[in-house]
């Protein structure tokens, strides 16, 4: 689902809710922008059963807009509703994760080499300081706020209005961040530092094709990482 789509237009084909959403929309978008920060972050984990009274005293909404949210985070894939058993963070299977992973290397490897063309200078500036700081350990971050602003930076300088949009989209499916038991390992941080580089210095380069490759490659690393993972944290 597109982001920035307002609740309203979301249940537009389901008059049942819409009287809900109109009156409590902001709230709804509240609960949904809030989860959805949530698994970015790992604090949710797939299998994490979603309570609902829990939700109400987290974010201060009504039970009507809890179950609004959970809905619209169903059909955006995100979250799984069950009879009886309620709301839980989705699990995907190892293909689902397979293919939605070869979506987010062709999307970020196309935004490195659009950021290789395109990154201003002031923007080369911001991006050799998040390497240094880390490297530095001056700005106290944890990897996982490191990499974030790594890739975000590369999505910035790529100018494109609408790929950091389905970018955003797909990470979420991954649950990348709730992989942070196995990506965020001595080893993996050291393994993924060592790809950053590469995709840096490509980019600094103007190297646009070196770029997309190093970009591509990292992210295809990174998910063999997670397809090394038990079991437990796929679905049948």
């Amino acid at each position: 689902m597109a982001k920035g789509v307002s609740t309203k237009t979301r249940t537009a084909s389901r008059p049942d809710l819409l009287a809900v959403v109109e009156s409590d929309g902001s709230a709804v978008d509240h609960v949904i922008e809030s989860l959805k920060a949530g698994i970015r972050q790992g604090r949710y984990v797939p299998g994490q059963r979603l309570i609902e009274p829990d939700m109400m005293r987290e974010f201060g909404v009504s039970r009507g807009s809890v179950r609004e949210a959970l809905r619209c985070l169903e059909a955006d894939g995100l979250v799984q509703i069950e009879f009886y058993r309620g709301a839980r963070i989705r699990r995907m299977s190892r293909n689902e994760f397979i293919e939605a992973n070869e979506i987010r290397s062709v999307l970020e490897g196309f935004a490195a080499s659009l950021a290789a063309q395109r990154m201003d200078p002031t923007q080369r500036k911001r991006l050799l300081d998040i390497e240094q700081s880390w490297d530095r350990g001056s700005k106290g971050w944890t990897y996982a706020e490191y990499n974030e602003k790594f890739h975000a930076l590369i999505l910035e300088a790529s100018r494109h209005t609408t790929l950091p949009t389905y970018v955003d989209e797909v990470q979420l499916l991954l649950f990348d961040l709730q992989f942070h038991r196995i990506q965020r390992s001595e080893k993996a941080v050291q393994r993924s530092r060592l790809e950053h580089r590469r995709v840096a210095q490509a980019i600094l380069k103007g190297d646009a094709k070196g770029a997309e490759r190093a970009m591509r490659q990292h992210i295809d690393s990174s998910a063999a990482a997670i397809l090394s993972a038990p079991e437990e944290f796929f679905s049948s």
